[in-house]
């Protein structure tokens, strides 16, 4: 039994059928996608400018949450005018993606970018997320008197053992040989244990203070170019998607052409076509 030969010069008859389904659209397929470019191009005028202000601060991550919350977008809202003519919830929406606040773990920073349709907007914008985050972030009620509380009482711890510190510091002055080291042990024990107090002193002192413009690495920017729209990329998106729908436009086309000339192929063209005036409700 001998295998049937196979010859590729179906194959290359196709593919030069298709070259040539080209070359005879070519007109078309250059100058239709260069016309829908070009009028891309002069449609993406209209769209507004969108400008993108820039500020940069230090702190833990949970305050870059607290930017996007209710309590902060909804007085923006306001102050925008987005309500009363639309709902809040829609106004926080629009506000979502026009404010972005993102935290660096490693360099424990948190970049706030917010933008308007030209620069002035987009910095004040920005600026008026940073007011709202000063007022939010201040302890209150419970929370201030448990940090007031604590501070008090480190305040006191400090003073005892700096008080005990002093006394072993005259003791040491006194005591000479046998019991130095012990003294001073206890000495260095107690200083080790004043700094920590401080350092928790400060610690409560600024959780007091909440978050204010001494945390500002970066300003809100003003900023001096637009970030969208790309209108060059609008331009090369909307000319290759035309080219590939006219590309798909000419090859099926053709392949109409082809088989209408079939008379099987034919009558199947003829029953879709009253198939589709019937969905359509259009009589034969």
């Amino acid at each position: 039994m001998t295998d049937t030969p196979h010859y590729p010069e179906d194959d290359e008859i196709s593919l030069l059928d298709l070259l040539q389904t080209i070359v005879d659209n070519l007109r078309l397929l250059i100058i239709g996608p260069i016309v829908v470019g070009l009028l891309a191009y002069g449609v993406a005028f209209i769209i507004p400018n969108t400008y993108e202000s820039t500020a940069i601060l230090k702190s833990e991550q949970n305050l870059a949450g607290q930017m996007l919350t209710a309590s902060v977008l909804d007085s923006i809202a306001a102050k925008l005018g987005y309500t009363p003519k639309m709902e809040a919830e829609d106004a926080r929406d629009k506000l979502k993606k026009e404010i972005k606040a993102s935290y660096n773990a490693k360099d424990k920073l948190i970049s706030l970018t917010a933008q308007s349709t030209s620069p002035q907007a987009a910095q004040a914008m920005a600026k008026d997320v940073l007011a709202q985050l000063y007022v939010q972030a201040q302890p209150r009620d419970s929370a201030k008197q448990s940090l007031e509380k604590q501070l008090t009482q480190l305040q006191t711890r400090e003073k005892e053992v700096t008080q005990s510190a002093k006394l072993l510091e005259r003791r040491l002055e006194q005591v000479f040989g046998h019991g130095v080291s012990e003294v001073a042990q206890g000495y260095a024990q107690l200083v080790e244990l004043i700094a920590k107090t401080q350092e928790n002193q400060i610690k409560i002192e600024k959780e007091l203070k909440g978050f204010d413009s001494s945390d500002l690495i970066q300003s809100p920017t003003l900023p001096t170019q637009k970030v969208a729209p790309k209108r060059s990329l609008i331009a090369i998106i909307a000319a290759l998607a035309a080219g590939f729908a006219l590309l798909m436009f000419v090859f099926i086309r053709q392949a109409l052409r082809s088989a209408s000339q079939n008379q099987e192929s034919a009558q199947k063209i003829n029953a879709l076509q009253a198939s589709w005036r019937k969905a359509l409700g259009k009589s034969q």
